[in-house]
């Protein structure tokens, strides 16, 4: 279910990127650049009262319209510990084939009782796809590096120092996404003064990740059966380290933890069908922090589902009666105050365009934030709505 879900919000993108459809927030402006205040309003800065964590670094994003809910410290250089493997994934598929094959070397392993890994030893064949894996589910520094040393090997054939090549290209990577506050020595996360991220800019990376189908749906996985060749043939469960995994609400996105860096962790939630992003780096208890985060987030917003398949704030019930329907659907975020002021009205069409008959006009203190297409019941039309 959390997978098909995912599916319907990549088609739902790519759709509102096609038809340049705008996204309301907040019934005010949409954002335009991810993890920035809507201009001129400064809601979301005054709305959300500061949750008590432990947290260095803390931010939270609906990564759907961009609008940035709460953030303290967002653009600090941290210590991200594994949360940095997503970069680690991206740069490493958009250099090697999913069904390449790769042979571990000794080089590859590290201590187990100090890193977290997927189990790989020296000889194993593993596929690209099963590494990427075993880097997004267990957080695994032996994949990893494996991917990092055969994508520098892609990069600079012959080269003696593959690994550092690859890291190299994952700081090009992250300065062509806009990631000022991000520089990398590693592909595994490990604590150096020169390794470092902002929560924006993990922020950013998510973003980045979640646009990739594949990579999209591995950050969602509780768990995977890897299959391992070579000599000693196997199949190996991985297990995602993300103890939220499991809940409904959660689609995501990747844990760390070192001794500088302490407790890291990206979540992504649903709200509505909105994605909200949240980042808490140099904790004490990320769960912790991560819940009482969210917490005080839905304490001040509401993300209001409007459209197919939602009460539409009674909209849908209405327009059932007189065998009308949505064909389409969307979420406005507003606040709890705002959620209560919502209204509606049917407005129908003068004259016909097309299937669609009307449209439903919701508002908020006289101002239109949604404008929803509405059709027969008998029709089965679908057409983009009105902005």
């Amino acid at each position: 279910m959390k997978l098909e879900r995912h599916a319907i919000h990549c088609l739902l993108s790519a759709v509102r990127l096609a038809l340049l459809i705008p996204i309301v927030s907040l019934g005010l402006l949409p954002l335009q650049t991810v993890g920035r205040e809507i201009p001129g309003s400064g809601l979301a800065a005054r709305q959300v009262v500061p949750p008590d964590v432990s947290a260095a670094a803390v931010l939270v994003v609906d990564l759907t319209t961009g609008v940035e809910i709460y953030g303290s410290n967002a653009d600090a250089k941290s210590p991200p510990a594994s949360t940095m493997k997503i970069v680690t994934a991206m740069v490493a598929s958009s250099i090697l084939g999913l069904d390449e094959q790769v042979t571990i070397q000794d080089s590859d392993i590290l201590d187990p009782t100090v890193f977290s890994n997927m189990q790989l030893q020296a000889g194993d064949v593993v596929s690209v796809q099963t590494l990427l894996h075993g880097v997004l589910i267990p957080s695994g520094a032996d994949a990893a590096l494996a991917l990092a040393r055969e994508a520098g090997s892609r990069l600079e054939p012959g080269t003696t120092a593959p690994v550092d090549r690859f890291v190299a290209e994952m700081n090009a990577w992250a300065a062509s996404h806009g990631m000022t506050n991000s520089h990398f020595t590693n592909p595994v996360g490990t604590d150096d003064p020169q390794h470092f991220m902002s929560a924006r800019d993990l922020v950013r990376a998510t973003d980045a990740l979640l646009r990739d189908w594949l990579l999209a749906r591995l950050v969602a996985m509780d768990t995977y059966v890897a299959e391992i060749g070579g000599p000693n043939a196997r199949q190996v469960e991985l297990i995602n380290s993300n103890q939220l995994i499991a809940r409904d609400d959660v689609f995501g996105i990747k844990t760390g933890t070192e001794e500088i860096a302490g407790q890291c962790l990206i979540t992504g939630f649903w709200r509505g069908d909105n994605q909200i992003i949240t980042v808490v780096l140099g904790s004490a208890d990320r769960y912790g922090d991560t819940q009482t985060v969210m917490d005080a987030v839905d304490g001040t917003y509401r993300w209001l589902a409007l459209g197919i398949g939602a009460v539409s704030q009674g909209a849908s019930d209405a327009l059932a009666a007189q065998g009308l329907t949505f064909m389409t659907r969307r979420t406005v975020l507003t606040t709890v105050g705002q959620a209560e002021q919502l209204t509606w009205q049917i407005v129908m069409d003068s004259e016909p365009r097309g299937e669609r008959l009307g449209a439903v006009l919701f508002e908020l203190d006289g101002r239109v934030v949604a404008r929803m297409s509405i059709y027969s019941v008998s029709s089965g039309a679908i057409g983009p709505d009105a902005a």
